[in-house]
């Protein structure tokens, strides 16, 4: 076999394999297709879920500004309380001051473990339902939460159920919790679609 034939060869072959291998990366590159459920059974659950999010009990410690509200009318919150730097109340009037592990029945004055203010990110209050969606899901304005998080946030965290045991006086949200969960469950299990 002449030199030239045999470079010829070589020269072919590395092509080849080189083609080969670019093609293999671009094929294991495209993002694979995930099925993402059924769109409608999503976004009919997610206004289960909004409806929650939406009621006093969750809006009153989602505020947009820098002062929280309370009651069922959703009035700002008493005493000239505000957010502070770590959303936990200012220097001198910390939230944990009247609002302890559990409800305080003779005082009225509800309470659950690690009882503050959501981030400012997180501030809901005057927000259309498309905002609200959009926001719930942004990574950026969610504490870096996935759906899968978010879930697991609102079915278990112990602030967030308190919203169905909020003391005399204050209205739980409007679904139940059982139904809230299964709502949770069924939007993220069907691709966690948000209002567009």
């Amino acid at each position: 076999m002449s030199t030239k034939l045999l470079a010829s060869a070589l020269l072919i072959t590395s092509l080849w394999v080189l083609g080969s291998h670019s093609l293999i990366a671009e094929q294991q590159a495209v993002p694979r297709v995930v099925p993402v459920g059924d769109k409608e059974k999503s976004l009919a659950a997610f206004q289960s879920i909004l409806k929650v999010l939406k009621s006093p009990r969750c809006m009153n410690c989602h505020p947009s500004g820098d002062v929280p509200s309370q009651g069922d009318d959703q009035h700002l919150h008493r005493m000239g309380v505000s957010r502070g730097k770590a959303d936990h109340g200012g220097l001198v009037q910390k939230c944990e001051t009247c609002h302890h592990q559990e409800n305080n029945l003779y005082a009225n004055v509800p309470g659950a473990p690690h009882w503050g203010l959501a981030p400012r990110s997180m501030g809901w209050q005057g927000l259309s339902d498309l905002q609200l969606g959009k926001a719930l899901v942004d990574k950026n304005k969610n504490g870096g939460r996935s759906p899968q998080d978010l879930v697991k946030h609102m079915g278990q965290d112990s602030l967030v159920l308190w919203a169905w045991n909020p003391g005399p006086g204050r209205t739980p949200p409007p679904v139940a919790l059982p139904e809230f969960r299964a709502a949770l469950n069924e939007w993220l299990n069907n691709g966690a679609h948000v209002p567009q």
